[in-house]
């Protein structure tokens, strides 16, 4: 993982660069794959504003997030990053297509056999 920083209008200080370093690291857990992370900080009239570009496996995840606060922009962007993240690897994984059956007519076939589909239960029982 390589993380690059630039600073636009904002004092580059060693707390920052920490606090960035430690919200980032909880990308990790998302990916196994190496990835690219470019934050940029800048200040706008009265608004601290972060953008976060991450590129990893040809696709490139981009938040940016703008407040009073340079913390608060940062951990905003970063939960930004990691919703699409979760997206992502959820998307990867075919969940919600994991739980249907390919065809309605295999249903008849084997009405007889309970269903080994624990998710399609629950939802019978609801409903």
């Amino acid at each position: 993982m390589s993380l690059n920083f630039a600073f636009r209008q904002i004092q580059a200080t060693d707390a920052l660069k920490n606090h960035i370093t430690k919200r980032v690291e909880k990308f990790r857990k998302f990916v196994t794959y190496p990835i690219d992370i470019y934050v940029r900080l800048s200040l706008e009239k009265m608004y601290h504003c972060v953008e976060i570009s991450l590129t990893a496996e040809h696709r490139t995840l981009v938040a940016v997030a703008k407040t009073k606060d340079l913390y608060e922009s940062i951990d905003l962007a970063c939960k930004k990053v990691e919703s699409q993240l979760k997206k992502e690897r959820e998307r990867k994984k075919g969940h919600g297509s994991a739980h249907t059956i390919a065809r309605p007519a295999a249903l008849r076939l084997a009405s007889d056999i309970p269903a080994a589909i624990p998710h399609r239960e629950k939802k019978r029982k609801q409903a």
